[in-house]
């Protein structure tokens, strides 16, 4: 700034001073603009430091000394052109420094115009010096109390800037380690993914009928439950269930229920379907104290018998095709869930439903009839039946992919577990019929080649 209206400044002095002093103070301001150069210069190509504010004091010293110098010329303390030092006065109110660096850049300013031109300036009267240092005081109060100020907004951003920095140094911190927890977290949510899913059933062959079933969990760790359960001397059982919510905490109670039904089952083979729901509703509610948890399951117990299935328990509707009319019928089952009240006996009782040859019987989870779409409109039980009816006499794992096929092209996103189980009431010529996977189970072979066996009549009835 000095470096451009030092200078200009001469224009002034072309219409306002004496000719015989316009060529000295034309001296005066060009070597006062080179030097202004050189600092400018010398503060491009240097570092800031702590030493920094003498830059402000030298610009001082000669520009004001250039001023006060040109005042000696024009009279002493009786000129006025001592208005020029309040432009160096105001100079502070440009420099962020300290109070006490304007305080002292200001007063070196009025001292040294009163100084040299005490020395130099020649006769003055009294009031035209009090005049001077009248304005000038004025100016440097002014000066000093807008540069504390200015300084105080400066510090206090410089500190908020601070402060912000170290808020997003701490932020990055916590990402960082939020993150590696969040894969930690996630790595041994794989790890309890992979073991609900290894604890879940393959599809096959279970006594008089074919039983194929799948889960889609909404989340790492699902809430629905399902089981096929062989305890031995011909006594085959099917399970489905939904615990209340999703994750890991839905999954442990989903566990605790598999675990139990299965020792129940296989423990005591004079226990019905109400019966075991009874027990584990028992083992569930002490469980789910232990943790602290609200959670409550649905549950239906099912025991295959030749031709009908026994059930228990409170769940979904179960969906019944009729492969004499084609017609698929809903049976109802009332009861109770589990985890909510402590004696089930009165509330449920075991439930018969007939079952021929070739008819199947699909129990589901919530998340397959109120899956919703995109305009809000959920699946529904009647979808469900409809796509059942569709798929019901061909292989039962080709039904299973159809059905999710379904609801996954109907649906918006997957916002709850999905789980479907089909049981096919066998006929001879169904003994295989899980499109090829059955005979991956052990002992398969064997059935596959008894059919085989039959004479040629047999295997075309079949």
């Amino acid at each position: 700034m000095a470096a451009v209206l030092v200078p200009l400044f001469l224009v002034l002095d072309w219409f306002t001073m004496p000719p015989e002093l316009f060529g000295r103070f034309a001296t005066y301001r060009f070597a006062v603009t080179g030097f202004m150069v050189v600092q400018l210069v010398t503060i491009r190509l240097t570092h800031a430091s702590r030493w920094s504010f003498l830059h402000g004091f030298a610009f001082t010293v000669i520009v004001g000394g250039m001023i006060t110098w040109m005042t000696v010329d024009l009279g002493g303390f009786d000129s006025s052109y001592y208005a020029g030092l309040n432009l160096i006065i105001a100079a502070n109110l440009l420099i962020p420094w300290r109070t006490s660096y304007a305080a002292a850049n200001s007063l070196l300013t009025v001292m040294m115009y009163v100084l040299v031109n005490a020395i130099w300036g020649g006769p003055f009267h009294v009031a035209a010096l009090v005049n001077n240092l009248f304005f000038l005081g004025s100016m440097v109060v002014a000066a000093i109390a807008t540069a504390t100020a200015k300084f105080e907004l400066i510090e206090n951003e410089f500190a908020a800037r601070t402060d912000l920095l170290e808020a997003n140094q701490n932020l990055e911190r916590s990402r960082a380690e939020l993150k590696s927890a969040r894969d930690a977290l996630w790595g041994e949510m794989e790890v309890a993914k992979r073991i609900q899913t290894a604890l879940l059933p393959q599809n096959r062959r279970v006594g008089a009928y074919d039983v194929a079933a799948r889960m889609l969990p909404a989340a790492e760790v699902g809430g629905d439950y399902y089981d096929i359960v062989e305890a031995g001397e011909g006594r085959h059982w099917i399970a489905i269930g939904d615990v209340s919510g999703h994750g890991v905490e839905s999954g442990l109670v989903m566990m605790m229920t598999q675990t139990s039904i299965l020792s129940l089952v296989r423990e005591n083979p004079a226990l019905g379907p109400a019966d075991v729901f009874h027990h584990v509703n028992g083992v569930l509610l002490e469980n789910i104290s232990r943790l602290r948890a609200s959670r409550y399951m649905t549950l239906n117990v099912v025991r295959l018998e030749d031709d009908q299935l026994v059930l228990a328990g409170k769940h979904q509707d179960v969906l019944v095709w009729r492969a004499a009319t084609g017609q698929v019928e809903t049976v109802s089952n009332e009861g109770c869930w589990l985890g909510v009240v402590e004696d089930t006996r009165r509330a449920v009782r075991d439930q018969a439903v007939p079952m021929h040859e070739g008819d199947v019987a699909l129990f589901y989870t919530d998340g397959a009839t109120e899956a919703m779409s995109a305009s809000g409109e959920m699946f529904g039980e009647g979808r469900l039946a409809a796509a059942l009816a569709r798929v019901a006499s061909g292989p039962l794992d080709r039904a299973i992919e159809s059905l999710f096929a379904e609801l996954a092209a109907f649906r918006a996103q997957l916002v709850d577990d999905v789980t479907l189980l089909l049981v096919r009431r066998s006929t001879l010529a169904a003994a295989g019929a899980l499109d090829g996977a059955a005979s991956a189970q052990e002992g398969e072979e064997g059935d596959a080649a008894a059919v085989r066996a039959l004479p040629a009549r047999s295997r075309r009835r079949a």
